[in-house]
């Protein structure tokens, strides 16, 4: 039942070709299983459930770019109505360029909104890339704990960052961003807990589902956007 809800749903939800996270979702994510969702709902009777009730969750896949990693560095700790401010004012600047950046000072970056730290951080990625030393979209062909490994060597680059990145732009079906409030809030409702799990419990309660964790994480975000920001399914 639950492969022939996801492949209905298949055909609406995602927008364009089929990209890489579209294919690990749906088609085959790599251990012999077919889609991630198919074999997650297979693991866990909630999941299935809530994929009955509110559809796959719709397509958030990003390029593994600089760009995509600076806007997660950008968006840490502020608001998102501050981060689209930033961004929008590096931009007019003309200062989003990673070859661009590689080659600014603090100062100048923090002519558009940055923090000096951050600033920092993102003229270090930037020169990470333009030497080589940081190949984002290679990073796809590694393991997962290896990419974040990698990722969280970079100054600003944490956990919650590194994870997020992984999912969302190497479509990293095991990605599993536990320390991420709307997931543990999402994840209480699917468990239906008295209280919202912290970090260690969020692992202990996704352990059955590797190696598609990322997969749950994206089904619990689409939950919270329902339940708890009220967006109907045609607003996602």
């Amino acid at each position: 039942m639950i492969a022939v809800m996801v492949g209905q749903f298949n055909r609406h939800w995602y927008r364009g070709g089929m990209n890489d996270m579209h294919h690990r979702l749906f088609t085959d994510a790599g251990h012999g299983e077919g889609g991630a969702l198919e074999a997650l709902a297979a693991r866990d009777a909630d999941i299935a459930r809530t994929l009955a009730a509110y559809g796959p969750p719709p397509d958030r896949s990003l390029p593994a770019t600089y760009d995509t990693l600076a806007r997660a560095i950008v968006g840490q700790q502020v608001s998102r109505v501050a981060a689209t401010a930033i961004m929008k004012r590096m931009q007019a600047q003309g200062l989003t360029s990673v070859g661009t950046t590689a080659g600014l000072t603090a100062d100048e970056m923090m002519s558009a909104g940055l923090s000096r730290r951050k600033a920092e951080y993102l003229i270090g990625i930037a020169g990470e890339i333009v030497s080589g030393r940081l190949d984002l979209s290679g990073l796809a062909r590694m393991p997962g704990q290896a990419v974040q490994d990698r990722l969280v060597s970079l100054r600003g680059v944490g956990a919650w960052t590194a994870d997020n990145f992984r999912l969302f732009a190497l479509a990293d079906m095991d990605a599993w961003p536990a320390n991420d409030v709307a997931l543990q809030e999402a994840m209480r409702r699917l468990k239906h807990l008295e209280n919202r799990p912290g970090q260690a419990e969020m692992e202990d309660l996704a352990t059955s589902w590797k190696p598609y964790r990322g997969a749950g994480a994206l089904v619990l975000w689409h939950l919270y956007a329902i339940e708890v920001r009220k967006a109907t399914v045609v607003d996602i």
